[in-house]
């Protein structure tokens, strides 16, 4: 699990409350939990970027560059591998997307989907969010600086969290869906989750799963604030 201990740096740039806060002790990294439902990030950056992945076909991706809805000359992009497109259902996507239907990203056993982030002028970004669905105990969020693991998050940590928090039942199933295919399962957690890189920062993440599960998520954030 993430190891709980002071934060060594505050963001103040972040306006939203959340509602519970992790620290690692892997160098100056800490994060955020959202409130139940939260879906996007509302944080105020020098620079922020969002992939909602709604405007992509239904396919693998070998190679996927982004920008992140921030146009050509952005000085922050990224380049996906190994990322699956599928359309929302109970496991993922956030529902209301183009014609009505939303899209989410899957990385599975064995073929861990991967992010590579750029920045003009630096070595990395110290800012991430994304729409954690359906999270399984063996999903893991791996955060790397040139090469070098500098953090790792689980599901186990994930779900750790959520179950030590008071209102932990509004994490879990049905929140936006009403129709059956599209209601949540209600065994599983859906939370969006924010990470802040001081030293080092990172410039890829993996999404990986070490179980017989996948990794679902969505509505992905990059950026910086210094």
């Amino acid at each position: 699990m993430a190891s709980q201990q002071t934060s060594v740096f505050t963001f103040l740039a972040v306006v939203q409350i959340f509602i519970a806060l992790f620290v690692s002790s892997a160098g100056e990294i800490q994060g955020y939990i959202g409130t139940p439902g939260q879906l996007r990030t509302n944080a105020e950056l020098p620079r922020i970027g969002s992939e909602l992945f709604d405007s992509l076909g239904t396919q693998t991706y070998s190679n996927y560059e982004s920008n992140f809805g921030l146009g050509p000359n952005t000085d922050i992009s990224g380049t996906y591998s190994g990322l699956e497109i599928k359309d929302d259902d109970k496991y993922g996507g956030v529902y209301g997307g183009s014609n009505g239907r939303g899209k989410y990203a899957v990385g599975f056993k064995g073929t861990d989907m991967k992010l590579y982030v750029r920045r003009t002028g630096r070595t990395g970004l110290s800012y991430f969010g994304l729409f954690w669905s359906s999270i399984d105990d063996g999903n893991r969020l791996e955060f790397l600086h040139q090469g070098v693991s500098v953090y790792n998050f689980t599901g186990v940590d994930a779900h750790a969290l959520i179950n030590g928090q008071p209102n932990r039942n509004e994490y879990y199933g049905d929140i936006h869906y009403v129709d059956w295919w599209h209601r949540r399962l209600q065994s599983h957690a859906y939370a969006f989750f924010e990470f802040e890189f001081l030293d080092p920062l990172y410039d890829e993440v993996r999404f990986k799963d070490n179980g017989n599960s996948s990794f679902e998520s969505d509505n992905h954030h990059i950026g910086y604030f210094r």
